[in-house]
């Protein structure tokens, strides 16, 4: 045998046994709290996946609309080999998802982690949708990349939505022994924190070392998560990807809601118990009729403050220091809702005309509203473009002041919080629909090639997304591994407050570095609207309410 054919054999002869010994390491059964599970080695990635694992008991008949039970204990092995069905909604994201099945019984994670021994730290996403959509199965969430780039454990899960999530009903809340209602979505994802406390270090990820993190609604649940006294010490650090802080409703809107629904069905009793137990014979898809889709009704279902989830929105909770001091990175993308000024704001030729009248077609508000913003978004800090200064306003009304009100009020209480501001724009139609919402979901999973963002990505422009990913993931990553961002091969990311200076800003593009954002007298507006009108979000996708 020739020498250059021994070192052939000798290779494959490795490659061979090192990818037998990675199937064996995927395959090996896990023990958790409810029983055995089997994983699989991942195809793409060196890593291993679980999918499907239940994380609370299917909240079908009774247990609809219950805070979220333990799960039965099995026998044998189970095989957690495929995604499992996506939570009752109606919404285009539904076919974005790698099932394609729909149900009630929907409770279920999924785990990645890098094919190798060790500890790593935990990376724990919550999907986004609205509170009516999503799933945390989708292919563009997957974790396989993420966990083998960064050497952490990735876990993804569905959660309730919308009406089976959100639903809140004095009956409800005489059933349960916390008396919680209306948040049982919200539930659901303390549910899944507190499994991955109890059963990740049988994975190989570090219970003592969990980041969340999540985008839109699920940035949103993010703040929830810091703001609720049911996770004290279940994690140590967040990520919020577009989210905010004043999500939620009071206990008496969620009622007017819940009458809503009753009437819907012809289950609206005086008798409330008998009202629920209408409620809970109507078929699941039925339900589904009422409850709105987050791109066109804005925030219909948000969880509500019933004095265990929430005593207040997670802002107020924040404010009173009452919440949990993790580490924290939070930020938004410059376009965030742009795109909904440009269809449903007048001509800018109206616009010019007569400035606050549009911005009270557009908004919502009243005249002296109105008139305040028209001096906060002047056209001349917009290149004289009136549906770009309107398109500004409606996004930090939205996402952009939410999510910049939140971090000053957590650098009150902590030091060394992180912001960032997503710009970038080179994928295709950049041009058209600038940095909008969930554009940097694909950078922080490596995912620009899987659904739905392949699309906007090809051979062109690869290879400059590409590196903003390895970027943004190193970002991640780092700050999984030890609550700062910063690492070897990175620009420098200052904090979001340093003593005695002004707020800095990340700003994620071609050449990613630091800014000082001039936010404060705009947020402080929108902070104020907020709080006294009704959140600008729940209005998302029709202006001029």
């Amino acid at each position: 045998m020739t020498k250059m054919k021994t070192v052939i054999l000798v290779f494959l002869t490795a490659f061979s046994i090192t990818s037998v010994a990675r199937a064996d390491f995927c395959t090996e059964p896990v023990e958790t709290k409810s029983g055995k599970v089997r994983g699989m080695a991942d195809s793409e990635t060196a890593t291993c996946s679980w999918k499907g694992i239940p994380y609370a008991a299917p909240p079908v008949g009774e247990l609809r609309w219950r805070s979220p039970e333990p799960v039965q204990k099995w026998d044998g092995i189970l095989e957690a080999t495929k995604i499992r069905p996506i939570c009752m909604q109606n919404c285009l994201m539904a076919a974005l998802d790698t099932t394609k099945e729909m149900s009630e019984d929907c409770l279920y994670l999924n785990i990645w982690r890098p094919a190798k021994s060790g500890e790593f730290p935990v990376m724990l996403w919550i999907h986004g949708g609205g509170y009516t959509s999503g799933s945390g199965g989708t292919e563009m969430y997957w974790g396989d990349r993420l966990a083998a780039a960064g050497d952490v454990v990735v876990v993804t899960f569905n959660y309730r939505l919308n009406v089976f999530g959100f639903f809140a009903h004095p009956e409800l809340r005489n059933e349960d022994k916390n008396r919680a209602t209306g948040g049982q979505g919200s539930l659901d994802q303390v549910a899944a924190i507190k499994w991955v406390n109890d059963n990740i270090e049988a994975f190989g990820g570090d219970p003592g070392n969990i980041t969340i993190f999540g985008e839109s609604a699920g940035g949103w649940s993010v703040c929830t998560m810091v703001a609720t006294p049911l996770n004290r010490k279940k994690f140590n650090g967040a990520i919020m990807e577009s989210g905010g802080c004043v999500a939620g409703n009071t206990l008496e809107k969620g009622y007017r809601q819940a009458e809503e629904v009753a009437k819907e069905f012809c289950c609206n009793f005086e008798d409330k118990a008998e009202e629920i137990a209408c409620l809970r014979k109507v078929p699941a898809k039925r339900l589904l009729k009422p409850t709105g889709n987050e791109l066109i009704d804005g925030f219909v279902w948000q969880p509500h403050y019933d004095g265990y989830l929430l005593t207040d929105s997670p802002l107020e909770m924040i404010k009173e220091g009452n919440y949990n001091k993790v580490n924290l990175i939070a930020g938004f993308n410059l376009n965030e809702a742009d795109i909904l000024i440009k269809i449903f704001s007048p001509p800018s030729r109206v616009i010019k005309e007569n400035y606050p009248k549009a911005i009270m077609h557009s908004i919502g508000c009243d005249i002296n509203d109105a008139d305040t913003l028209a001096r906060l978004y002047p056209f001349s800090n917009y290149d004289d473009k009136p549906k770009v200064a309107l398109g500004q306003m409606f996004s930090e009304g939205i996402l952009s002041c939410p999510t910049y009100n939140g971090m000053f009020r957590v650098s009150e209480q902590q030091s060394e919080v992180y912001f960032y501001r997503f710009d970038y724009t080179g994928f295709r139609l950049g041009g058209i629909i600038k940095a909008l919402h969930a554009m940097e979901i694909p950078y922080v999973f490596n995912s620009m090639d899987r659904m739905p963002f392949c699309f906007f990505y090809g051979k062109k422009q690869m290879p400059a997304a590409e590196e903003l990913s390895r970027v943004i993931q190193g970002y991640w990553v780092n700050f999984a591994h030890t609550g700062n961002p910063n690492g070897d091969g990175l620009p420098e990311w200052e904090p979001f407050l340093l003593p005695g200076g002004p707020p800095h800003v990340q700003v994620f593009n071609k050449n990613t570095g630091n800014e000082t954002p001039d936010m404060s007298e705009r947020c402080a507006f929108w902070e104020e609207y907020n709080r006294t009108h009704y959140p600008l979000f729940e209005t998302m996708g029709k202006p001029g309410k």
